[in-house]
């Protein structure tokens, strides 16, 4: 396993040009809709991420067995300049700077960051595994990244990652809510210019 890990990981560093990679985002704690916002905000800012679209946001409910408040779900993707446990990393510290604690497993949270996809990139090792491990089981993750691209295929298993969703059943339950405003994201250093990709 180690030694696979390696290899992608020189792959991609021997490659060096950005990756598309999807990142799940998700909130149930105070204002779920601000804190997704703010999330994306604070991805787009650094240099290493170009903003390639982002899906609506939607109404989801909780999959773990702990007693909690509603999702706010969304999913954006980026052009990422670098490898993929520096993405996680990157990930990992807005979370702990917007204030995430991570006292309850699956519990209740005020950001969550996931990689979902990196590019067609299969990876598995303790720190990090692509695609995200349950994403064709979830609903609130497969939705608003068939939004973005219809036609996304699940590298693991080589299937339209559409296939999936007749097979979760009705007990997940996610309802559309609406766009970002593209002016909710814009600032000095990210215009509005650059986001022509999906508006």
């Amino acid at each position: 396993m180690k030694e696979k890990k390696r290899t992608a990981q020189i792959a991609i560093a021997a490659n060096r040009t950005p990756t598309r990679a999807y990142v799940g985002i998700g909130s149930n704690m105070g204002s779920s809709r601000s804190h997704s916002v703010e999330a994306i905000r604070r991805i787009i800012e650094d240099k290493r991420v170009k903003l390639l679209a982002v899906s609506s946001l939607y109404l989801t409910s909780p999959v773990s067995g702990v007693a909690q408040n509603d999702f706010i779900n969304c999913t954006i993707s980026i052009a990422w300049d670098g490898l993929p446990h520096e993405l996680l990393t990157f990930l990992q510290d807005i979370e702990e700077r917007m204030g995430r604690e991570r006292t309850v497993r699956h519990g209740p949270r005020i950001i969550d960051l996931d990689i979902l996809l990196f590019g067609d990139l299969i990876l598995s090792d303790p720190e990090l595994k692509i695609p995200h491990q349950e994403l064709h089981r979830r609903k609130f993750a497969i939705i608003p990244c068939l939004e973005i691209d219809p036609g996304l295929i699940h590298p693991v298993y080589e299937k339209p990652l559409k296939s999936f969703l007749p097979l979760i059943g009705e007990k997940q339950k996610v309802t559309k809510l609406g766009r970002i405003g593209i002016d909710a994201l814009a600032s000095e250093t990210h215009p509005t210019s650059q986001w022509d990709l999906w508006e």
